[in-house]
């Protein structure tokens, strides 16, 4: 076990024990941590040995920066996880309520096709006690005799027509009761597929959970350790905390920007390669109603439908809210940011641009996510992982979210409208 893990174990054994207890049973130096800090983090006895020599001092340096960007990294990875993991369970769920729409159909269609059968036999009843009264079974032979004898072709229509009413009667109940036997079975089936994906969806909700879990825990760890290897960074470096904060930030920003240049850019083409694809299957087929050969004089020449030219925006997939999780809230997170944009150095003239753009990416949703890209959120960060700069809550509030998404277009574009131009000439951002 590593001397992370242990500190990690030692963490949660004094949560139950207490700090007394604890430190009874595991008797470290005072000094021990500080020598053997944990996960390979430095000390700031090391931050000082290292300042001995400029190379000494480089190695450092560049050692903080590379756990700095491996926390980043992991974080981006847990919370790219929990997004997908969230997915997962979204595709679960729905296919949960599709099932359980399915057995409701079948439910009721089954108690039609019974009613319908029961409303044939009883009728039949009723025609069992009309042909009796009017010869029927026993006594259809002597009405028809006395219908020949006394040349009574009325008697004779209504033994006839009472009889084929009877046979059609009958086969449409049978009929009924086949097509309700039927229905049951396939009702049956989707109660057990219903039940399978119930449990799917419960083991999908877990993982989603416990990726959220993970990710605000790795966050939170994040947070703290990234102040101190800041503040060491700054140490060595001569310059203070602050500095170096607001340098990363800038870096982080640039390298968000970077990404989702490129993954944007991907999406799009692999978009454009699918409606290309659909177009040339399109073509392929022959039209559903062919233009005659020779068609009538005068006859108005058949107009083909007009190409759209605009491009299709990516689809937007909305992943439900993990229970205890993220609230849609459109009109609080408009309300929000148009009262974020000052901070910003941006009027409200700002805002109808902003609208426009997060309306195209996510409709201003807090759990809306790209199939295609991965894209999440109200800013469509890509990667998602993105937004933990901004707050350990970014997969679930609208304000992280939208704080984020309002650094990102001043640093990559300079103003809502730079980015709204760019969308609409890119179709993304």
């Amino acid at each position: 076990m590593s001397p992370f893990a242990q500190k990690l174990r030692l963490t949660g054994l004094t949560a139950v024990l207490g700090l007394a207890v604890a430190a009874t049973i595991f008797q470290l130096p005072a000094q021990a941590a500080d020598e053997a800090p944990p996960g390979g983090y430095p000390s700031w006895q090391d931050v000082e040995k290292a300042k001995q020599s400029e190379a000494s001092t480089a190695a450092e340096v560049t050692r903080i920066g590379d756990l700095l960007g491996g926390l980043q990294a992991q974080g981006e990875a847990l919370g790219n996880a929990a997004v997908s993991a969230a997915a997962d369970y979204a595709v679960a769920q729905s296919a949960l309520q599709a099932a359980s729409s399915k057995v409701d159909a079948l439910t009721a269609q089954v108690a039609r096709a019974r009613e319908e059968s029961g409303r044939h036999k009883r009728e039949i009843g009723a025609l069992a006690a009309q042909s009796y009264k009017t010869g029927g079974t026993n006594m259809g032979f002597f009405v028809a005799l006395d219908a020949v004898q006394t040349n009574s072709i009325h008697a004779m229509d209504i033994v006839r027509i009472v009889s084929d009413k009877t046979a059609l009667l009958v086969h449409k109940s049978a009929e009924s009761e086949r097509v309700a036997a039927a229905l049951a079975d396939q009702e049956r089936a989707a109660k057990a597929e219903r039940e399978r994906l119930a449990g799917e969806a419960e083991a999908k909700l877990s993982s989603a959970q416990a990726a959220q879990r993970a990710m605000s825990q790795h966050i939170a760890e994040q947070q703290q350790h990234s102040q101190e290897l800041t503040a060491q960074l700054a140490s060595l470096k001569g310059t203070t905390a602050a500095v170096e904060d607001e340098f990363r930030q800038g870096q982080a920003a640039r390298a968000a920007y970077e990404a989702s240049l490129a993954a944007k850019r991907a999406a799009a083409e692999e978009q454009a390669r699918r409606q290309a694809e659909a177009a040339a299957r399109a073509a392929a087929q022959p039209p559903a109603n062919p233009a005659p050969r020779n068609p009538a004089p005068g006859a108005p020449a058949p107009v083909p439908p007009a190409e759209s030219t605009t491009p299709t925006p990516l689809p937007v997939v909305v992943v439900p809210a993990v229970p205890g999780g993220a609230v849609n809230d459109p009109a609080g997170a408009k309300t929000y940011a148009a009262g974020r944009l000052s901070a910003y150095g941006w009027g409200q003239d700002q805002f109808q641009c902003l609208a426009q753009l997060w309306t195209k990416e996510s409709n201003w949703l807090t759990t809306a996510t790209n199939p295609y890209s991965g894209a999440y959120g109200i800013a469509q960060a890509l990667p998602a992982g993105k937004y933990a700069s901004a707050g350990s809550d970014w997969l679930t509030s609208y304000r992280t979210q939208v704080d984020w998404g309002l650094a990102y277009i001043l640093t990559s574009y300079g103003s809502p409208c730079g980015a709204w131009d760019h969308s609409v000439l890119k179709n993304w951002y």
